[in-house]
């Protein structure tokens, strides 16, 4: 048996609202390779499809169309649960027609139906609350325990006094994890927030790759008789727990610029004839494009840098200067549309001069607009042609 384990696609998604979804299309069809190259028999997407709680229309054709062609005409099963960008209704409203492709939308946790299939590679044979059960032309058969990101509201539950979160995830996922049996492959599925092993919560939290207001989950909490447990959430690729088989697989596409080192991954995890995991591989994807937010202090500087830079998405920052041509910065949007961002960032404060509005008179305020927006003072006449106008403004207050 061999799953391809991969999350948070985040469809849909801007950076500095440069909408990647030409991006994204070609990295999903990079997905759907990797799975037919490497025969597959199940996808798991452990959340965060979506950027958003309503993506637009052609995020979602993106999707739809995605996940059919990882479905493989039925005979491979896909399983997607919500993360916390995904509105977990919306997504599990287009259930009813997905069931019958052997794709399974899972929004909150509760049974999971699934449709009759025949003739199939790998086939639903049995369900409960958040957990499916499937069986192989070759006879082998597969649990999968699902719990969508868990939280207070989304699982209908008041938070008592001195309760904690990872007691009560604990809780919520013992319905899906009693699927689990001996006789079978246990795969748990889950989109949170948890920590390595000789790692505390307060250690990972100053790790680079961990963002956000999401309370920690015991990793205790998650070991279980799972055989392997796929978590989304965590943007980058990290093993939480190599003995008990806890993976993040990390994100299809990086979308903030501190994420510049960063390379994307899925996991393809390959079980033995005692459904135990015997091999967990790393496959790079090799589509989504590198951010890289980079400082220069001229125009000349600038382009030296894009000339050699035509492959990576640019946030471009000028320093130390106080004025940037507006035509240049035209110039180089034109030029190099792998530039996504032109910023100006002053000289340091600590460096210039402070001179505030109530210093200046009506008249030196319109000249350091002009200035500072054209690099030349404004000829006499505009001048005059202002206060004028300013006058009768001020007369008709």
């Amino acid at each position: 048996m061999r799953i391809l384990h991969t999350a948070d696609w985040h469809i849909g998604t801007r950076t500095d609202d440069y909408l990647r979804l030409d991006e994204q299309r070609k990295t999903c069809a990079e997905i759907v390779n990797i799975a037919n190259e490497k025969q597959v028999d199940m996808v798991i997407i452990a959340g965060d499809l979506y950027d958003s709680f309503l993506p637009s229309a052609d995020a979602e054709k993106l999707v739809f169309d995605t996940l059919l062609e990882l479905c493989n005409d039925g005979n491979r099963p896909v399983i997607v649960i919500a993360g916390n960008h995904d509105d977990p209704r919306r997504l599990s409203n287009a259930h009813v027609f997905a069931s019958m492709h052997n794709i399974y939308l899972v929004g909150a946790m509760e049974k999971i139906k699934f449709a009759n299939l025949k003739n199939k590679n790998v086939v639903p044979v049995k369900s409960g609350v958040g957990h499916i059960e499937f069986k192989t032309k070759a006879g082998e058969k597969v649990v999968v325990a699902t719990m969508p990101f868990p939280s207070y509201y989304r699982y209908k539950q008041i938070k008592k006094d001195g309760e904690q979160l990872g007691d009560s995830i604990k809780e919520w996922f013992k319905p899906a994890l009693a699927g689990f049996r001996k006789d079978t492959i246990n795969i748990a599925v889950s989109h949170l927030l948890t920590y390595p092993v000789n790692c505390n919560p307060d250690e990972f939290a100053n790790y680079e790759v961990v963002g956000g207001a999401i309370s920690f989950v015991d990793r205790e909490n998650l070991v279980s008789q799972a055989d392997y447990t796929a978590l989304g959430h965590i943007h980058h690729q990290i093993a939480i727990d190599k003995i008990n088989h806890i993976y993040y697989s990390g994100g299809t596409i990086n979308k903030f610029f501190d994420d510049v080192s960063v390379k994307n991954h899925v996991l393809i995890a390959d079980f033995d004839s005692k459904h135990k995991v015997k091999k967990v591989e790393s496959v790079e994807l090799t589509n989504p494009k590198r951010l890289q937010s980079q400082r220069v202090s001229s125009m000349e500087e600038a382009l030296n840098f894009l000339k050699v830079n035509t492959d990576k998405l640019v946030r471009l920052i000028f320093t130390d200067m106080d004025f940037v041509n507006p035509q240049d910065i035209k110039k180089i949007k034109r030029e190099y549309p792998n530039v996504i961002t032109v910023s100006v960032e002053p000289k340091k404060i600590s460096d210039q001069v402070v001179v505030t509005k109530k210093d200046l008179s009506t008249k030196e305020i319109f000249e350091k607009f002009v200035e500072h927006k054209t690099g030349s003072l404004p000829e006499d006449e505009l001048t005059t042609l202002f206060l004028e106008l300013m006058a009768e403004v001020v007369y008709e207050a």
